[in-house]
């Protein structure tokens, strides 16, 4: 929370965002800002991430804005010894290309297992994208599609060693203006113990606003097959979702494996902002 308080009092020193969420966005925080391809978009909404949910939303960044959202998960699984694993910062950057696609770049998570014998290192670079293809209509939900290509550059242990891609199908639909329904579908060509698989990936979600600045979720997530060699693995989380101004948004998310050989509980929390 501390981190949290620090970030607030940089973005009101710098312009971008003052507190209370129920405020208008004002001029300075709205206006246009030189942009590669001509000015900058305005900002029309509240900042809206891709975490602490296993699914990615289907929005982008306005073009020329950035998103920076990181945080922490803590992970236990009770084996013989008991695996504990910290992971962070979990940092991803969305960089606004168009009015709907955006860059994606998912910087390097630093790993530490402890099982007896400590293990830590960095995984691999993420580089990818996401574009809207069109929105709610009838029952025609919104969609947008992303992709994602991991790039080699981590520590030999969390290594995969090649270039795994993997891409999103991005499904929402609002039942009403404060619940709605989310999921995703993925298929990717994970590496794992040096041979490459065809992974599929699901997600299915619902949404809430229990207040103005509150929200939270519940969320089943699977991967089919987890790994290589094993069976497939199927998840349950509950997580809240905090608007602390209009720019900036704390998040909290605690589940579980629900299938043998996956984590018995993982929690974690995170911070976003945007300019």
């Amino acid at each position: 929370m501390a981190f949290a308080v620090l970030v607030v009092c940089l973005l009101s020193l710098l312009g971008w965002g003052t507190p209370g969420y129920t405020q208008e966005p004002t001029q300075e925080n709205t206006m246009s800002r030189p942009w590669l391809f001509g000015q900058a978009g305005s900002f029309t909404q509240p900042i809206s991430t891709d975490r602490p949910s296993f699914s990615v939303g289907p929005g982008t960044i306005p073009r020329g804005r950035m998103q920076f959202e990181t945080g922490y998960t803590f992970s236990f699984e009770n084996a013989h010894p008991n695996v504990k694993t910290h992971t962070f910062p979990e940092t991803l950057i969305r960089l606004g290309l168009t009015d709907i696609a955006e860059l994606r770049v998912e910087w390097p998570n630093l790993i530490f297992i402890d099982n007896d014998t400590n293990v830590d290192g960095f995984r691999d670079l993420g580089l990818g994208f996401k574009i809207q293809v069109f929105q709610q209509q009838g029952l025609r939900p919104r969609l947008s599609f992303a992709g994602r290509l991991s790039i080699p550059t981590g520590d030999n242990d969390f290594s995969s060693d090649r270039l795994d891609p993997e891409w999103r199908t991005i499904l929402t639909y609002a039942l009403n203006e404060r619940v709605g329904l989310f999921g995703n579908v993925n298929i990717g060509g994970p590496t794992s113990q040096g041979k490459r698989f065809v992974q599929v990936s699901s997600s299915l979600g619902i949404s809430a606003t229990i207040r103005e600045q509150l929200s939270g979720f519940v969320e089943y997530f699977g991967l089919y097959p987890r790994e290589v060699a094993g069976g497939s693995g199927h998840f349950l989380q509950i997580g809240l979702v905090y608007l602390l101004t209009y720019h900036l948004q704390l998040d909290a998310r605690v589940g579980g494996g629900l299938t043998r050989g996956t984590d018995d509980v993982f929690t974690g929390a995170g911070v976003s902002w945007r300019f």
